[in-house]
């Protein structure tokens, strides 16, 4: 199996999961009757500290990973795979997951350093298959 597919299914089992910190932390702070409720604002009461981080990283993740899907799905349909995309699908999973991690520690040069090299990677893979 490419080693970009195997990418994929590792960032698609981290996806899946990566809800569990913020849910946990929201659990914490609102209750199990909010956390299975619709969830209507409590006053005076908001996410914080790593809970809070940790669901902006989830967002985040919400929002790149899409683009990840789709570079590895063109690559594999146009028979684009090589070491070169082996290698930054590598560094783009290495990349989030440390981002997802710095994110909810509050490292912000980590966290930049990680977002950046992860954005970096996806665009190569999307640009690969037409170069």
């Amino acid at each position: 199996m490419a080693i970009e597919i195997i990418c994929l299914v590792v960032m698609s089992l981290f996806f899946i999961v990566a809800w569990l910190p913020a849910s946990y932390g929201k659990l914490k702070t609102f209750g199990p009757k909010w956390v299975s409720s619709n969830r209507t604002p409590i006053p005076n009461k908001n996410l914080e500290g790593w809970a809070a981080r940790s669901d902006r990283a989830h967002q985040n993740l919400k929002e790149f990973f899409p683009a990840f899907i789709a570079a590895v799905l063109i690559l594999g349909l146009t028979n684009k795979f090589s070491h070169a995309t082996s290698v930054v699908s590598i560094i783009y999973v290495t990349a989030r997951i440390a981002h997802f991690i710095s994110y909810t520690l509050g490292n912000v040069i980590a966290r930049a350093i990680f977002f950046f090299a992860g954005l970096l990677s996806n665009i190569f893979l999307l640009i690969y298959p037409f170069i």
